[in-house]
């Protein structure tokens, strides 16, 4: 869980941002339904308190429209193979959360026919936190798993030069109607590279141990990692597993691969062609979902037996999230002042209406954002 940034905060209603945003993306052309998607995906993460993955990431999803190198209306196409269970999904360089969020359905609808589905996807862009497609899916009682590659940030284990991406791993189990989902969405850095992105904007120091220097030395400047390379979780084994996500998101979908993938903030020469990989798992399959449920609530029961260490009691994966969620739907959005101007800037640009920010939390909001 990431902590809100302390530069100065500001509170916006969840339904207000979710309006904003789509209002953006409107008016840079994005057809009506991807608009509500995208829009969806980033307020989804600030709504869970992923901010690094929220809307801070707006102004470079419209820095790429307006130059012409991201997609607003992509041709999103499926290529089929020989297996009904799996195919290639072309995003044809659109926004990454629509293009995730399409391969995310196809991928549920051959669950939901055939007990599996497998979407590999090429010619995508950033597609925002990997956690909301696996709770999308657990809504329609599936189990997805989500990976995506990006670029280059993180050394090979042993190597002072970034070849990998951060390369996030993210699972979600259904639960019930009722009942949050497990949701587990990690990089496999030791941070997602977006809190350097997120300090560097806001001139704050990172901490030691998470990134190096383009010399392969540790630095606590959030610019001077940026040029370097965050570094892998748990050493060699965070490695592996951001090579495994690499082979399956970048070699098996048919994507950018290690330097391949462009980066986003600074190549604009073309598509960065970042790969994802969904595999949707119906659980139906193995048995009534009712007795699944039931096994897991047995479980969450059992593993709250064992004594915590402090005061804080042992949740499963997701429930911090789901906290969070209902907080900010009963108290608003934190951004940050940085923030609040660079998109006001941008509404002023793009002639639509500024965000109305409050200072304190407030009572309100809507589950259903």
């Amino acid at each position: 869980m990431e902590t809100a940034p302390s530069s100065g905060m500001k509170y916006i209603e969840p339904l207000s941002l979710q309006s904003f945003v789509e209002k953006i993306f409107r008016a840079l052309d994005v057809p009506r339904d991807d608009a509500w998607v995208a829009a969806h995906v980033l307020v989804d993460a600030d709504l869970t308190g992923r901010y690094t993955h929220g809307v801070s990431r707006l102004p470079l999803y419209a820095t790429r429209l307006k130059r012409g190198v991201m997609n607003a209306r992509p041709d999103i196409r499926f290529e089929s193979g020989p297996f009904p269970i799996m195919t290639r999904m072309h995003g044809d360089n659109g926004l990454g959360p629509v293009v995730a969020w399409r391969a995310m359905e196809h991928a549920i609808a051959l669950a939901k026919q055939f007990g599996m589905g497998v979407v590999g996807v090429h010619l995508s862009n950033h597609a925002g936190a990997m956690s909301a497609y696996c709770e999308a899916a657990a809504k329609q009682r599936v189990i997805l798993m989500a990976l995506t590659n990006s670029p280059p940030g993180m050394p090979p284990w042993g190597g002072k030069k970034a070849f990998l991406g951060t390369n996030p791993i993210a699972f979600g189990v259904p639960r019930g109607d009722t009942t949050p989902p497990i949701v587990v969405d990690l990089a496999t850095s030791v941070v997602a590279r977006g809190n350097i992105i997120q300090a560097a904007r806001l001139g704050t120091p990172i901490p030691d141990g998470w990134a190096i220097d383009e010399m392969g030395q540790a630095t606590t400047d959030p610019n001077a990692a940026l040029k370097g390379a965050v570094l892998p979780m748990a050493g060699s084994k965070g490695y592996a597993l951001a090579l495994i996500v690499e082979i399956f998101s970048g070699i098996l979908a048919g994507a950018g691969v290690g330097p391949a993938v462009k980066n986003p903030y600074n190549d604009f020469s073309g598509a960065p062609n970042v790969g994802h990989f969904f595999w949707a798992l119906n659980p139906a399959g193995f048995g009534p979902s009712e007795a699944l449920y039931e096994a897991l609530l047995d479980l969450e029961t059992d593993i709250r037996q064992v004594p915590p260490i402090g005061t804080e009691s042992i949740r499963l994966p997701g429930q911090r999230s789901d906290h969070q969620r209902r907080e900010s739907l009963q108290r608003g959005i934190p951004l940050d002042l940085d923030l609040l101007a660079n998109l006001g800037v941008l509404a002023e640009t793009l002639g639509v209406e500024p965000l109305v920010a409050h200072s304190e939390g407030f009572d309100g909001g809507d589950p259903h954002v």
